[in-house]
Parts: structure tokens; C-alpha cells; sequence
């Protein structure tokens, strides 16, 4: 579908357009790779192949984007927080009373905005990430870290991905491990990039449109995004893991769509005056798609 060298435009130049604000970004160990991007055969995500080596993905992330001196605009972070508070809540709510202070895990941790929400909220919080380099802050606050390859088995109610699964050289390898570090009954989250678009717009790539702008390719961006995954292979790569989709009513988790349709009059009022209002779970960023699948009790 696309295979272009890193080292020629466009990827090139699209790499020095993007990148120019994080000046330990260091592209060069690609030189001489190609970015090619091509479709799953079982489930129908795009990916990229080959994929960047583990080392150069951990300090593209851990010195290159986290280590570079760029502050983002903290213009949307209160919006972001309430949203990210709801959502929380909403998933404690379907835990409880099974589990009266769950242990939940955020993966792909990052620098730990949400684990550190979680902790404050008085959750059993824990975190993972590729690159390790807020071990020590985390650890500070009383969050347990983990490495990725080494996650306690049946230990967590919640596990938290957001906008982790694009980055992923072995999405599958690391579903898996998630849904053994799941407890039976457990919930995963995974929020991902969402265009549907996307494929008109490879026909005719402007790989330096600004991201969220009409012809942006942000849900393919080369090194980082190296998966996309459309809705529907979204759920097939979920499903193949044996997790069960579940499904959001205003702010409201259940387990199925039947059990999350009103039934009274006065439920269905609210429920629709919710949405007249806006009051109802959303993806926390523009353009991504967020869906939770359960682990079943039984095996």
C-alpha cells in the first residue's frame, strides 16, 4: 500500500516537520529503511512492516519525546481530566461491588497523568510502560511499576490502554499478556486512533498536512503509529484474544447492548436528554476510537 524510504522525501521531510520541536528525536538509525505500510490479512489493520527495533523505539519515546524540552499547549488538560475522571468512575461503578477498591494498571503509562488520577482517587494503582524513564516519579506517589514483559498474572480488575495499541511492534504478543494479567471479570480499555478516511486519503497521501487538519495521516504517522485498526478489526483482534466487547450507555458500562437498553419510561428519558445535552462517555482525543472488552470468568 505504501513504501517509501525515511531517508528521501516525503517521509523525510515529514519527519523534520513534525519532529522539529523534540531536537533528541534521532531518526538516523532508519537511514536507509523503508516506512511500508500494509494490511492485515486476519483482522484488516494497517500496519507498518518492518517495524523500528525495541531499542530504538524505547529511546525514540524515553530521551527523544519525553527527554526533548517541548511543552504542549495545557490549554485542553481540565477538559481532559474530567473526561478522564468520568470515565474512571464509570468503570469503577461496573466493578463494584465485586471489587471494593480495584487494582488497576495503566499501560503505556507514559509520564503517568492518568495513574497518578487513579492513585489519588484511591485506586490499587499500578503502571507499565516501554520506556521506564517515570519509574521514579511514579514510584514516589505510590504506584507499583512493572515491566511490560514481566505483568503478575490474574492481578488487575482494570487494565488502562490509551492510545498505546498504534504503537505496538506485537500487538498480538502483547494483548495476550494483558489478558493474562486480566482477572476473570476484568475490563480493558483500548483507545486508538480513528480515521475512516484513511484509506481514500493514502491514495493521494499529503504527508505533511498538520495533524488533525482534513487530509492528515496521523493515524498511519510513520515510527509511531505502526498499527491502525479500523473498528472492525478493532473487535476481530480483540475477539481472537477471546475477550468480550461490552458496551457504553451515557456513562454507564455493561456488559451487553441488552442490558444496556432502558427499560422504563423514565430511563429512556434520561437517557435521551443525555445525549441532547452531551452527557455521555466520548473518546478522551479528537479523531480515536475507545472500546472495552471483559475477560470471561469462566475458562
Amino acid at each position: 500500500m505504501v513504501d517509501l524510504s525515511f531517508s528521501a522525501p516525503p517521509i523525510s521531510a515529514y519527519l523534520e516537520e513534525f519532529y522539529r520541536p523534540y531536537p533528541l528525536c534521532d531518526f538516523e538509525p532508519l537511514s536507509g529503511a523503508n516506512y511500508r505500510l500494509v494490511s492485515c490479512k486476519q483482522c484488516g489493520c494497517l500496519f507498518q512492516n518492518p517495524v523500528p527495533s525495541d531499542n530504538f523505539l524505547a529511546k525514540f519515546y524515553g530521551e527523544g519525546l519525553y527527554g526533548s524540552p517541548h511543552k504542549k499547549s495545557p490549554s485542553a488538560e481540565p477538559y481532559l481530566v474530567e473526561q478522564m475522571t468520568r470515565e474512571l468512575m464509570m468503570v469503577v461503578r461496573y466493578l463494584q461491588p465485586r471489587a471494593s477498591r480495584p487494582i488497576v494498571l495503566d499501560f503505556g503509562a507514559g509520564n503517568g497523568q492518568w495513574a497518578k488520577l487513579a492513585s489519588a482517587a484511591g485506586l490499587d494503582t499500578h503502571a507499565s510502560d516501554l520506556s521506564e524513564h517515570a519509574y521514579p516519579l511514579l514510584g514516589s506517589w505510590g504506584i507499583v511499576c512493572h515491566r511490560q514483559d514481566k505483568l503478575p498474572t490474574s492481578s488487575f480488575d482494570f487494565i488502562n490502554t490509551e492510545q498505546v495499541f498504534e504503537h505496538l511492534p506485537r500487538p498480538t504478543e502483547v494483548l495476550v499478556r494483558l489478558v493474562e494479567a486480566l482477572r476473570p471479570g476484568g475490563v480493558l480499555k483500548i483507545g486508538v486512533p480513528h480515521d475512516p478516511q484513511i484509506r481514500r486519503k493514502l491514495t493521494q497521501p499529503d504527508w505533511l498536512a498538520p495533524k488533525n487538519s482534513p487530509g492528515s495521516l496521523n493515524a498511519v504517522a510513520p515510527v509511531e503509529h505502526l498499527n491502525y485498526f479500523e473498528s472492525a478489526s478493532l473487535l476481530a483482534f480483540c475477539q481472537r484474544a477471546g475477550l468480550l466487547p461490552m458496551t457504553v450507555s451515557g456513562w454507564g458500562l455493561f456488559c451487553s447492548e441488552a442490558e444496556s437498553q432502558p427499560r422504563r419510561l423514565r430511563a429512556r428519558l434520561a437517557s435521551w436528554l443525555r445525549h441532547r445535552l452531551g452527557d455521555f462517555h466520548s473518546p478522551h482525543f479528537a479523531l480515536t476510537q475507545t472500546v472495552f472488552f471483559r475477560k470471561s470468568e469462566h475458562p
